[in-house]
């Protein structure tokens, strides 16, 4: 299990470089412009990508300590509504996301098989508390970034844009 999230979280970190790539070669009204999606904009989307991954792996800080070196490489902020865009230009958000990638495959080398499959108990967004395997709550979080970027892939298409930085079977 533990090799299968090391892979996910090297595959996510590349991805995510790659479709930064294709995002910088755009003019910024671009990036910014409402395309009426749920999050507005590619920007809000990323936004919504990045502050997703800051709370997911913040999850697993009480449960696990030995995951707490990985939090000085995660942004602090505040946030009104999920709609919040926090890190106004990709300039600004770009290492956040590459600091933040790091975080999430250390955190992943850092978690034991046994880890994996203990069950984690945390708070969601409304205060409930959650009881899940470790394996499916980074799961989830894996696939909500796979689902959001392959909601900006087709915004992207939209426009014309080339924009094929998903390929796993390419990269490995």
């Amino acid at each position: 299990m533990k090799e299968l999230f090391q892979l996910l979280s090297k595959y996510n970190a590349q991805t995510n470089a790659e479709m930064i790539g294709v995002l910088e070669k755009l003019p910024a009204e671009q990036i910014t412009k409402d395309v009426g999606s749920f999050y507005g904009s590619i920007l809000g989307l990323l936004n919504h990508i990045l502050v997703s991954d800051v709370f997911g792996i913040k999850r697993f800080f009480k449960q696990y300590p030995e995951l707490e070196q990985t939090r000085a490489k995660l942004p602090t902020f505040r946030m009104e509504g999920w709609k919040d865009i926090i890190w106004p230009s990709l300039a600004v958000l770009k290492p956040i996301r590459t600091a933040v990638d790091e975080a999430i495959q250390q955190a992943c080398e850092l978690l034991t098989e046994q880890q994996y499959a203990s069950i984690l108990e945390y708070k969601n967004w409304d205060g409930k508390t959650i009881q899940k395997p470790s394996w499916l709550v980074l799961l989830h979080m894996f696939n909500h970034q796979t689902h959001n970027r392959g909601q900006i892939a087709v915004i992207l298409d939209q426009m014309g844009v080339d924009n094929d930085y998903s390929g796993m079977i390419e990269k490995f």
